[in-house]
C-alpha cells in the first residue's frame, strides 16, 4: 500500500529533531532525540512530553513533533497524527516531511480524506522549496503514489487514474503503477 522506509524516516526524525538541539533548545529535546535515535520509545515520549508542557509555544510544537515521530516509531499512528496535529496547531516549522508523515499517518489510521490534503499540501510546499528545503525526488515519488492511492480509496477513479498517468509520466518503470493504472482503466 504505502511506501515507506522505517530506516529512512527515522534519519529525517533525527534530522528534524536534531536542528532544534543545535539551536540551543533545551535539554528534553536533546535527550528525547537521543533516546529516539536508540529506539528508547518511552524516554522519548517522557522527554517530548516535558517539553509540550513547558509552557513556551515553541517547546510545545517541538514537542508535539517529537511525540509524533516516537508514536509513528512505535506504529501508534493515531497517537502520531493527534501529537502532529497539536505540533502545527501550536506553529511548529511546516515542512514536506511533516506533511508526508502526517499523510502516511492519516493513510494508516483509513483517514483518507484528511490523508489527501496533507499529502497534497506537502506536494505543494515542496513545489516552493529551494536549496536545503528541497525534498528528496525520492519523498516526492512516495507523496505522488500515495496521493493516488488515496483517491483509490475514496473511490474517486477519475481522479485517481489522473495521477496514476501523471505518476506514470515522470516514472515509467515503476511496476505497481503500471498494475495500479491497468486496475483503474477497469473502473
Amino acid at each position: 500500500m504505502m511506501k515507506m522506509k522505517r530506516k529512512w524516516m527515522t534519519i529525517m526524525t533525527a534530522a528534524a529533531l536534531a536542528a532544534g538541539v543545535v539551536c540551543g533548545c533545551a535539554n528534553p529535546e536533546k535527550s528525547g532525540v537521543e533516546a529516539l535515535k536508540n529506539g528508547e520509545y518511552q524516554e522519548a515520549e517522557a522527554q517530548f512530553q516535558e517539553m509540550t508542557q513547558s509552557g513556551s509555544r515553541e517547546d510545545a510544537a517541538e514537542g508535539y513533533r517529537g511525540l509524533g515521530m516516537t508514536y509513528y516509531e512505535m506504529e501508534d499512528y493515531a497517537g502520531a497524527l493527534e501529537a502532529f496535529r497539536q505540533a502545527v496547531d501550536n506553529g511548529v516549522q511546516q515542512s514536506v516531511q511533516l506533511y508526508n508523515l502526517m499523510g502516511v499517518c492519516a493513510m494508516q489510521t483509513e483517514e483518507y480524506e484528511a490523508a489527501l490534503e496533507y499529502i497534497q499540501s506537502g506536494l505543494a510546499l515542496a513545489e516552493s522549496a529551494d536549496g536545503e528545503e528541497q525534498p528528496s525526488e525520492e519523498l516526492i515519488r512516495e507523496m505522488k503514489y500515495n496521493e493516488i492511492i488515496c483517491y483509490e480509496k475514496q473511490s474517486d477513479w477519475e481522479n485517481a487514474r489522473q495521477k496514476a498517468d501523471e505518476y506514470l509520466s515522470e516514472y515509467p518503470d515503476d511496476e505497481s503503477v503500471q498494475r495500479e493504472a491497468e486496475f483503474l482503466e477497469t473502473r
